[in-house]
């Protein structure tokens, strides 16, 4: 496709969900207010402020998309509802439907209606490249809840291949073969999973998007949230020192090539994701380094 034709994809795929907000507003009960279309970077989903019985309330609609499963899973907003302990929004109700326009006909729809955290995501993308100055409560509040998350359950039918993954990442990326007994003494938990500069508020701290929590590595959360961060170094330091504990174990390790591997999968295509990719190699070659002495 021409950069043209792209330009032009994208803003069919833009007026389209935001089509499909109005219909979810209208399945839901929910009235608009006129705010900000928020769209993902993929294009998959859209959300905005809008009232529900006068209470302001953030109006979610995704649209299915297989390349997505099993790591975002059509119930991970909902099956969240039932995490203690962790500050994040909540589904209050939620509808499903086919979609029936000549663009993606028969697709599956999903609208949410959520709770309204009082914050700001911290970035408007997942890479950090500014200092937020964050408080020192913050990286506190950030540590407990990870901690807290821990605790609950995993959910049901969460399992994503993190080994198969991984150890075919390195081979990818590094020219690497790694064996898969490696993973037979990792430590695993209850993890977030996509833990990010646009997933997490501040200054008050509250957790967003739920669609990927599943069990995985111990550390993953940590490793996802530093990736993020190398543009920064001191925050990239600070995320460091906060979960050492965690990253500096071998299941850390893994966790940290479980997360490099992952976003060094995007790097060619351009933007901040070239822009990590030597900080992420470097990581890379650093931890192969320390697993095969």
């Amino acid at each position: 496709m021409t950069d043209e034709e792209i330009e032009q994809a994208v803003e069919q795929r833009r007026l389209w969900l935001l089509d499909q907000v109005d219909l979810a507003a209208t399945h839901l009960g929910a009235q608009l207010t006129g705010a900000e279309v928020v769209n993902t970077y993929d294009m998959r989903s859209a959300g905005t402020v809008a009232t529900d019985s006068g209470t302001e309330v953030w109006l979610r609609v995704v649209t299915e998309d297989p390349d997505y499963q099993p790591a975002c899973r059509w119930d991970g907003n909902v099956t969240a509802n039932a995490i203690e302990g962790v500050p994040k929004p909540d589904v209050l109700r939620w509808v499903d439907w086919d979609n029936r326009t000549e663009y993606r006909n028969g697709c599956r729809m999903r609208a949410e209606v959520m709770t309204l955290v009082p914050a700001k995501a911290i970035a408007q993308d997942a890479v950090l490249t500014t200092d937020p100055g964050l408080p020192e409560t913050w990286w506190s509040d950030v540590r407990t809840a990870i901690d807290a998350l821990a605790k609950n359950p995993v959910p049901p039918r969460s399992e994503v291949d993190t080994v198969g993954f991984t150890l075919r990442g390195v081979e990818r990326e590094f020219g690497v073969q790694l064996n898969a007994s490696l993973f037979d003494m990792a430590e695993w938990t209850t993890a977030h999973a996509d833990l990010h500069w646009s997933n997490i508020t501040g200054p008050d701290l509250w957790l967003l998007d739920w669609e990927s929590w599943r069990r995985d590595l111990l550390g993953y959360d940590a490793a996802t949230l530093l990736c993020n961060s190398l543009l920064v170094p001191h925050v990239a330091d600070r995320v460091q020192a906060v979960f050492a504990d965690q990253l500096d174990t071998p299941t850390g390790r893994l966790a940290l090539l479980a997360a490099v591997v992952r976003y060094l999968a995007n790097a060619d295509e351009g933007g901040i994701g070239e822009a990590l990719a030597p900080s992420l190699r470097k990581i890379g070659d650093e931890v192969l380094a320390s697993i095969r002495k």
